[in-house]
């Protein structure tokens, strides 16, 4: 389910979607000790979490706050525009009311001393400064999105004039932000058995990551093998009995607590890692058969 607050696991394994918070795409897995975030999205596994923050003080809760405050910040020249006719305006309006009340005092012209106050207002009113800026940033934004750019307000339509690099938030915008298989690597089996055997281990998975490799095994146009006693591993990986060996594929961790060398793979493991990959090692409690790494593309 859905976790309400931020806080941290005190009981249970689990993969969480953290993507309304990081944008990541692919599940975390999470265990005792793991600090969890309100928002995110609980994919397997119960989970028993202490909340540690009051709801004001959650993550989202801050970003929510911070979108907020951007909307309402005004673009420095309107501030700027904004803070000189609240200064500038009562002097003006001061100085006519003083020209239309004072001199016709001494001399009596009442009517003439009135207009002049008048023109004073009419020709020191700064209303085509103080609109000016504003009407410029409302065309400018409206030009913007007739041409498929969201710009949020002023500041950020004077920010991108300065602008020298640019940071993207990759998932969902250059990525698909849906995983897929980037490399299959073959170590004791051939690749079409070690890609039969993983589709028949993943098939009844419902992970992303599960559901790229199921895919990508369906265009290569693998058949997935007679498998039985289907079990998924929280947070570490899946098992199943196929033609009575019990195989495995999951997480380093998941081989590493079932004590099968890892020394002869670990070369390609850190490779693909390093790449910013994530990697399903497939095999037996006694021997590795190979890797297949997962990327958003």
């Amino acid at each position: 389910d859905r976790i309400p607050l931020d806080g941290e696991i005190i009981n249970g394994e689990s993969s969480i979607n953290q993507a309304p918070i990081t944008g990541e795409s692919i599940p975390v897995d999470k265990v005792i000790g793991d600090a969890v975030y309100a928002g995110t999205i609980n994919e397997s596994g119960s989970l028993e979490i202490k909340v540690t923050k009051l709801v004001e003080d959650t993550t989202i809760s801050k970003i929510i706050h911070l979108v907020e405050e951007a909307q309402e910040k005004k673009a420095p020249t309107q501030a700027f525009v904004d803070k000189f006719a609240t200064i500038y305006t009562p002097i003006v309006f001061i100085l006519a009311l003083f020209i239309m009340v004072i001199p016709p005092l001494f001399d009596g012209a009442w009517s003439d001393w009135f207009y002049k106050g008048l023109e004073l207002l009419v020709v020191a009113c700064p209303c085509a400064l103080v609109i000016s800026t504003p009407v410029a940033i409302v065309s400018a934004i409206g030009n913007a999105a007739k041409n498929g750019v969201l710009i949020k307000g002023g500041t950020f339509l004077e920010k991108a004039g300065a602008i020298n690099a640019i940071a993207f938030d990759k998932t969902g915008t250059l990525t698909e932000g849906k995983p897929a298989v980037s490399e299959v690597v073959s170590l004791a089996a051939e690749e079409n058995q070690l890609l039969a055997i993983t589709k028949t281990l993943e098939d009844y998975s419902n992970h992303p990551i599960a559901r790229a490799i199921v895919d990508y095994t369906t265009e290569k146009k693998v058949v997935s093998l007679e498998g039985s006693n289907f079990k998924i591993l929280t947070g570490k990986g899946v098992q199943a009995t196929i033609q009575e060996t019990v195989y495995y594929a999951g997480n380093p961790k998941l081989f590493s607590d079932l004590g099968t060398p890892l020394s002869h793979c670990w070369s390609h493991i850190e490779k693909l890692q390093n790449e910013g990959k994530t990697i399903i090692i497939v095999g037996t409690a006694k021997s590795v058969l190979g890797i297949i790494s997962v990327a958003d593309t």
